[in-house]
């Protein structure tokens, strides 16, 4: 093996591997390359449509789909864990009211189990609100 001498700039940027790699598999590439593409190109294409039959799609259109689509999407995950733990905490919650009627605090105590419910009840029905919310957009 031969002794190679370079500057610190032209090692640490790593040029020369890439020489070498591009001049062993360089011939390869462009043999399988062309091998490939002569017969694409020549062939006739099988399901070819007609400039009738093309409905034409701006990308303006096209980017507006798939924003909306992933936008959809996006809080799935979050109202899912939101759904999976609204038991719990509204049940800590109403357990935590009846210490308030035990110490004598019936009004924060019916107002506490009013809001925990009602918040369980919320959370649960979201996911049919925002279904709902997802079509009223689809049809707009």
């Amino acid at each position: 093996m031969r002794a190679q001498s370079m500057s610190i700039r032209e090692f640490m940027a790593g040029d020369y591997k890439k020489e070498k790699k591009h001049k062993r598999y360089g011939s390869i590439a462009r043999r399988v390359g062309t091998s490939i593409a002569i017969p694409m190109i020549l062939a006739k294409p099988a399901f070819a449509s007609t400039t009738l039959d093309a409905v034409p799609v701006t990308a303006k259109e096209w980017m507006g789909e798939q924003t909306l689509s992933a936008l959809a999407h996006v809080l799935d995950p979050v109202v899912d864990i939101l759904v999976a733990l609204s038991f719990p905490v509204a049940s800590v919650i109403i357990v935590g009211a009846c210490f308030f009627f035990m110490l004598g605090n019936s009004e924060r105590a019916w107002s506490t189990i009013t809001n925990a419910s009602l918040g369980y009840v919320l959370i649960q029905v979201s996911p049919l609100i925002l279904n709902v919310l997802k079509q009223v957009g689809n049809a707009v």
